[in-house]
């Protein structure tokens, strides 16, 4: 891509800043978003505007930052952008920096792990390894060395229990001399959807960023869905209806019935290692879902930070 043409971002999240963060020398010049509390506001020093304003801007490519790729796509070519002019770049432009490639941090990692998971059960909750985080851990008996995130399922019955919970786990949080921590939920139109434990590094640590993400799981009918992607992702419900058990990091952890079977719906041939993987070309995913579900208000509140 020629870094001097004009480029515009679709998608105001922290899939946009990351992406930003390792295209430095794109000339991005504004991020469009559907969600009017972000417009107006700024990514990365980077103004973010409406849709609509899209045809008072020149530019060369529209680089989708989101989720919702089927969606962006569709109301971009309603709008009359050619398919030729809209990218959907690979799942690690819009990650942090490897951090699980990085000891120490993939050692803290490890220590977050463990605490959460024990915290959790003692007090009745369930934690569910999910999604990339349950296929390395079945996969290679280790987190995916490319990922950047921790992912963990929690059933719709156990979520407004571990609420109550969160806010008492702050004082559990490790390395609180290097890193300053926050619990941060995420509500999707009013539904407390996940929870998401936060760190920035402080002057002199070298602990990369990362996150670990409390995933709410809602069966519906036969399928179970992650609340915080509106029904985009989803699996048969029997895979969250009871769970069986595995042993890493010396402590046992909850994993969907029928791992494999589950593993395979996510990703077809999940034995296999693959990077630079794109959205659409998960296994199974709702590519069409109702313009309103495909824009979702999402907004935040923080329940608890260290100094």
């Amino acid at each position: 891509m020629n870094t001097s043409a004009p480029v515009l971002l679709f998608g105001a999240s922290k899939a946009g800043e990351f992406f930003l963060q390792q295209n430095p020398n794109l000339n991005v010049i504004a991020v469009l978003d559907n969600d009017p509390a972000r417009q107006g506001c700024q990514l990365s020093g980077i103004p973010v505007i409406a849709p609509s304003e899209l045809q008072a801007v020149q530019f060369e490519q529209i680089i989708i930052t989101s989720q919702w790729v089927d969606a962006i796509s569709a109301q971009l070519a309603a709008m009359g952008v050619p398919a030729d002019k809209i990218t959907v770049p690979t799942k690690q432009q819009l990650k942090a920096a490897k951090p699980f490639m990085h000891a120490a941090t993939l050692q803290l990692a490890h220590q977050l792990l463990q605490r959460l998971n024990a915290y959790l059960q003692q007090h009745g909750i369930r934690p569910c390894l999910d999604s990339g985080t349950l296929l390395g851990v079945i996969r290679q008996q280790s987190l995916i060395p490319w990922d950047d995130d921790i992912d963990l399922a929690i059933d719709d019955a156990e979520f407004d229990a571990l609420l109550q919970l969160m806010p008492d786990f702050i004082t559990l949080l490790p390395e609180p001399e290097q890193l300053s921590w926050q619990i941060v939920v995420l509500t999707i139109d009013q539904v407390d959807a996940c929870i998401n434990l936060e760190f920035t590094p402080k002057a002199g640590s070298e602990l990369l960023p990362f996150d670990l993400s409390l995933q709410r799981r809602q069966i519906k009918g036969e399928n179970s869905e992650l609340v915080s992607s509106a029904g985009l992702f989803f699996a048969p419900a029997h895979h969250f209806a009871r769970y069986e058990q595995v042993q890493f990091l010396g402590q046992s952890f909850y994993i969907p019935s029928d791992t494999p079977g589950f593993l395979e719906f996510m990703y077809g041939n999940w034995q296999q290692p693959v990077q630079g993987t794109r959205i659409t070309e998960y296994q199974n995913r709702r590519s069409q879902l109702p313009a309103a579900k495909m824009q979702v208000r999402v907004q935040k509140r923080l329940l608890g930070r260290t100094n």
